[in-house]
């Protein structure tokens, strides 16, 4: 009875990690400053390695490639010179063992 007790909250323990580290969101990246006006926004999904999203070196690699898709999402939808700023990324699904899906969203300015 209790081998099956200490099993049981050892599942729940891992099922709890599992939930915990499935979502990790990174905040803001490259926030507006006081003198930008966000005159849209764009979203974009995509695959990355999976890494430890904890890590602050894997975080600055994500964070480079939400701006890359999402300065791709608003190249395509406005015209100017334009910028994106307050990044914000998510980890979702799991594609396969080594790949997980990123869901990123942004504000685009007009640059200077």
């Amino acid at each position: 009875m209790k081998t099956e007790s200490s099993l049981a909250v050892a599942l729940m323990a891992i099922l709890i990690i599992g939930l915990l580290a499935s979502c990790t969101s990174t905040g803001q990246y490259m926030p507006l400053s006081n003198d930008e006006t966000a005159i849209g926004t764009v979203q974009a999904i995509f695959v990355t390695k999976s890494s430890m999203f904890f890590m602050q070196s894997a975080k600055n690699a994500v964070s480079t490639q939400a701006y890359i898709y999402l300065m791709e999402a608003a190249e395509k939808k406005y015209s100017g010179e334009i910028d994106v700023r307050d990044i914000v990324w998510v980890t979702g699904r799991s594609v396969d063992h080594q790949h997980t899906e990123i869901s990123a969203s942004g504000k685009v300015i007009q640059s200077r």
